[in-house]
């Protein structure tokens, strides 16, 4: 069966699957997608371009704030605010790529250049008073399918489900592509693929404008679906570590192992929380670091690989 009809069929299964969860089941299906889009658009850069990224807080955090301010200081569309939110993120990733490649920082150099970057853009919303300054913006809640709210979590459900899909439609159709190729040319040897004939900042720059441009495309859906945004809590260094370990966890490269990542360790940390409340605050964080180091003793190759091999084994 073809890849593509494949995750057309998986994605109609899961849609199927939505209404019948409860509302708290529903919420957690909202945050395993929006958090599993950013791994996946996190992994386009990280995992099969090999390029360490500390920062993708940025790129979701340019997304929320500017469909949000757009919509409650000019009275923008969202849904139109979501396109411009997805053009900046992949303007940003661009210039912030071709600015750090062009000076062949790579590996942890170009790890800490986008860490501070993302820090310097929380410091810098967080004085401005257009963006609500550390107060943060709040959305008046207007149910409606063209303000981009639903009466119902279900609505919401569909429309993180339907950027994941988008997300993983994109990273299926690099996977077999020319620029596939290029990106893991890249990841393995950089000087042995410029000898190739390969423009490597070249390659690195797609990487990063299509990483941060699928990134930023979670952060409108983000800020309608709690109705507020703060610079924490969509450029917060918590996001851009969240999607680096469901990576990591999940399989780094590999196709949808951030995926898995986030399917597996999303619900974890709401039922910790659920559970311990706010007697153990950051437990969840432990738990992050006892999956890291299970997973990268147990399986190099994360989850996926894991699976992958279970499957393997089965079918011979």
């Amino acid at each position: 069966m073809r890849p593509m009809l494949l995750l057309a069929l998986t994605i109609a299964l899961v849609a199927c699957v939505a209404p019948l969860l409860s509302i708290y089941g529903q919420h957690i299906f909202v945050l395993v997608a929006l958090y599993g889009s950013v791994a996946l658009a996190w992994n386009i850069l990280g995992g099969m371009a090999g390029q360490m990224s500390l920062g993708h807080a940025l790129f979701v955090g340019a997304g929320a704030y500017v469909s949000t301010a757009l919509y409650l200081k000019l009275g923008v569309n969202p849904w139109i605010g979501l396109l411009l939110a997805a053009l900046v993120g992949g303007a940003l990733g661009a210039v912030l790529g071709y600015t750090v490649f062009r000076r062949k920082l790579s590996g942890v150099y170009f790890a800490l250049v986008t860490l501070a970057v993302a820090e310097m853009a929380l410091h810098i919303v967080s004085n401005v008073a257009v963006f609500g300054a550390a107060n943060g913006l709040a959305i008046p809640s207007k149910p409606d399918f063209a303000n981009f709210q639903f009466s119902s979590k279900l609505g919401f459900c569909y429309a993180a489900l339907g950027v994941l899909a988008l997300v993983s439609a994109v990273i299926l159709g690099i996977h077999r592509s020319r620029l596939g190729y290029v990106f893991l040319a890249i990841r393995e040897n950089e000087r042995s693929a410029a000898a190739l004939g390969i423009d490597v900042v070249q390659g690195k720059v797609i990487a990063a404008a299509i990483s941060g441009s699928l990134a930023a495309l979670v952060g409108p859906i983000y800020a309608n679906y709690v109705l507020f945004i703060d610079p924490e809590s969509v450029l917060g260094v918590t996001l851009s570590i969240d999607a680096l370990l469901f990576s990591f966890v999940g399989g780094l490269g590999s196709l949808f192992g951030p995926l898995l990542g986030a399917v597996v360790l999303v619900p974890l940390t709401e039922l910790l929380r659920s559970l311990l409340g706010g007697r153990l605050a950051g437990v969840h964080l432990i738990v992050y670091g006892v999956m890291l180091i299970l997973v990268m003793r147990l399986a190099p190759q994360g989850l996926w690989g894991l699976l992958s091999d279970a499957v393997g084994r089965r079918s011979k």
